[in-house]
């Protein structure tokens, strides 16, 4: 186990801004997060876990405790009939998971490719894209309870599964070590959602777990900024849930919204509002702009601030409360963690 110390924040997250982290520690073991855990108690220090900083907005005054980097690998496969169990530590990079399950021929999660981040860091958030979220095929969670140093497993119906949610972005004390994925050995496309049905429409092979993740991969490239040339969380905030009365008062005013029916009304797309209704797609303040190709996604250059990134994402915010009444949330998550 490695121990730093004194090591910028913005070196360990994609929208690279944050101030420094007092530790951090590079945990590849259950052990590992065992000691790691143990020096903060001792140091009396909070500790927070990281896995690959792509969704998360850090601190300028950064984290005063002990980082967790989990770097936990492995995958095991559990065999049954129908169907594959894939185990895999919580530190494995998710998109290698995707391609490692569709090498095998599995479907289930082969919409959620090109995702950034970690198998660990996914249920957190409930990671989800083109129709298909972890919730659908997640089947269980090991994670260290840090208040009786038990690993508990925990089973999905018990993760408490929303929209970019979970019960692990509130209970900040389970330690997500390995995760379980039952995949099926035989499926169907799912590619009902625009961009997808317009690669089927273009001639593309969308017949199998592999191909979809390819065609899937290129449709992020393009709608998404590179990481090698400046700073991005991928979608900033959240699709709004709206009541269907609220949807239906939008199209009068605007004409034909898109929507998607979901529990508890239908989910708007927020791209749809910046770029047709507000006109903010490419939208520029200073060093913190919306992405010309994807207005829903935040790029932040030359060194901006995690404090510019904020105060720009809280100016789009309002804009949209002001001209449509719907207050949004956001899909990153601050660094260390704070209710709002």
């Amino acid at each position: 186990m490695i121990i730093r110390e004194h090591i910028p924040l913005k070196d360990l997250t994609t929208l690279r801004a944050g101030g420094t982290a007092r530790y951090v520690i590079e945990c590849r073991s259950e052990s590992d997060v065992k000691e790691a855990l143990l020096l903060a108690e001792r140091e009396g220090l909070p500790f927070a876990v990281l896995g690959e900083g792509s969704n998360v907005l850090a601190s300028d005054a950064g984290f005063p405790g002990v980082l967790l980097l989990m770097r936990i690998e492995g995958i095991e496969a559990k065999e049954e009939e129908d169907a594959v169990t894939l185990l895999a530590g919580a530190g494995v990079n998710w998109d290698a998971f995707v391609m490692e399950a569709a090498s095998r021929g599995l479907w289930g999660i082969e919409n959620l490719a090109g995702i950034p981040g970690t198998v660990g860091a996914a249920p957190v958030q409930n990671i989800g894209a083109y129709g298909m979220e972890i919730r659908d095929t997640l089947a269980y969670v090991d994670a260290l309870d840090t208040r009786n140093g038990e690993v508990a497993r925990i089973k999905r119906e018990e993760c408490g599964f929303g929209y970019r949610d979970s019960r692990f972005k509130h209970e900040p004390w389970l330690v997500i070590l390995k995760v379980a994925f039952r995949l099926a050995r035989t499926g169907e496309p799912r590619i009902g959602y625009a961009d997808l049905a317009a690669c089927k429409d273009r001639g593309e092979d969308l017949s199998t777990p592999a191909l979809i993740g390819e065609v899937v991969r290129k449709v992020r490239s393009f709608k998404f900024p590179d990481l090698a040339l400046c700073g991005t969380a991928g979608s900033f905030f959240k699709n709004p849930i709206v009541p269907s009365e609220k949807h239906m008062e939008l199209a009068k005013r605007y004409g034909a919204v898109p929507s998607f029916p979901v529990e508890g009304g239908v989910k708007i797309p927020l791209a749809f509002i910046l770029d047709r209704v507000l006109g903010l797609r490419g939208h520029v303040e200073g060093r913190v702009s919306l992405f010309g190709n994807q207005p829903l996604v935040l790029v932040a250059n030359d060194d901006a601030s995690a404090a510019e990134i904020d105060a720009f994402a809280n100016a789009i915010a309002q804009r949209v409360l002001d001209e449509t009444g719907i207050a949004i949330e956001r899909e990153v998550r601050h660094f260390p963690l704070r209710d709002s």
